[in-house]
């Protein structure tokens, strides 16, 4: 072992050049591949099943990985090692150079900067959506970006599958404490409804778009009911009828609770939103009722992004097949039942076993 913990075998083929990010799963690294000559993001994910929630997320991100590692949007895992412990887990995925919050934080965006990178942002998750996936975590921080101004979608360790014929809300068994993060939740997360759909990834890219034109996140919520005093105080008091499509017993108290009087200060007619077009298509996705909100397809047909799209592109992507995988997102298995089935796919798909890189 080496001081960054490797196992000696991912030692061998991977030297590490320096820390990426750390977080409450694991580490990730930059590091170069001496088998291939290239650099890579190296990611060690600690105790992946060491309960079966972690044993699920380690699973759903691995194995829809490999499901979409032809799309050309989507950061490619290239390499799954078990680690001798057989406790961790290393995954490998190709790097790329920035990801769009530091890019905001420059501020160096154009206008036709913005426009393209949405386009791409809004056709990706339609692919994803019309293939029964949910991110469930989209942010800037998970939208990687190449020098020119092409996007991969990264993080999946919050995705999952729905059913085909889904149509609205689906009840899910995930505790929805636990995904997306707050700043880009959505209502109905907010509230931990278990009744949401493929919306509440829309919502979170209506968040994305304010970002790119604001310069700075626009619900920087401390808690639960402080974000939802932000967005009430943006978007407007949610009616009757928005209180009752978000299923959850706990937002007619939280809005109750909320502090008075509220300091409204709304978004449609704010000065810093200088981008009309931008603008109505952000706003055409931060609806509370989540059946009101644009879908992923609708939204490319809006004016804002529609001159890139590609004839025929709409098409294409309703036409994808869905994803299924071994073990369905609609039953909790055991964590054991997780790690043999993974496993299996890394025996079949990956090289976990190094004999001379030299």
């Amino acid at each position: 072992m080496t001081s960054y913990g490797l196992d000696g075998e991912v030692e061998q083929r991977y030297r590490i050049l320096r820390h990426i990010g750390s977080g409450a799963y694991g580490v990730v690294w930059c590091a170069l591949d001496h088998l291939t000559g290239k650099l890579v993001a190296l990611k060690k994910v600690y105790d992946a099943f060491g309960n079966v929630q972690d044993a699920q997320r380690t699973y759903r991100e691995v194995m829809l990985l490999q499901q979409l590692r032809h799309n050309p949007f989507v950061v490619g895992i290239l390499n799954v090692i078990r680690a001798a412990n057989d406790i961790d887990l290393y995954l490998v995925f190709e790097l790329i150079e920035t990801d769009l919050t530091a890019i905001i934080r420059k501020n160096l965006l154009q206008r036709d900067h913005k426009r393209f990178l949405t386009y791409q942002l809004l056709r990706t998750v339609a692919q994803l959506h019309a293939q029964n996936v949910i991110h469930r975590d989209l942010k800037p921080a998970n939208v990687f970006v190449s020098s020119d101004c092409s996007i991969k979608l990264g993080d999946f360790g919050l995705a999952r599958t729905f059913r085909s014929g889904f149509d609205n809300e689906q009840e899910f068994l995930d505790l929805t404490d636990y995904i997306a993060t707050r700043w880009y939740r959505s209502p109905e997360i907010l509230v931990k409804s278990r009744a949401y759909s493929t919306a509440m990834d829309m919502w979170a890219i209506g968040c994305v778009i304010g970002e790119m034109l604001l310069g700075h996140p626009l619900f920087e919520g401390r808690n639960t009911l402080d974000q939802l005093r932000l967005i009430v105080e943006a978007i407007g008091v949610p009616s009757d009828a928005d209180v009752r499509s978000i299923h959850s017993p706990e937002l007619e108290t939280l809005i109750n609770s909320l502090p008075t009087p509220l300091s409204f200060s709304p978004l449609v007619g704010n000065k810093s939103l200088k981008d009309s077009e931008a603008t109505d298509l952000m706003m055409k996705l931060l609806v509370f009722n989540p059946r009101r909100r644009l879908s992923a397809v609708e939204a490319l047909q809006h004016p804002y992004v529609a001159p890139f799209v590609q004839p025929g592109e709409l098409e294409r992507i309703e036409g994808l097949d869905p994803l299924v995988l071994p073990l369905v997102d609609e039953k909790i298995y055991t964590k054991e039942e997780y790690k043999a089935t993974l496993y299996n796919e890394i025996s079949m798909h990956y090289r976990h076993h190094i004999t001379d890189v030299y």
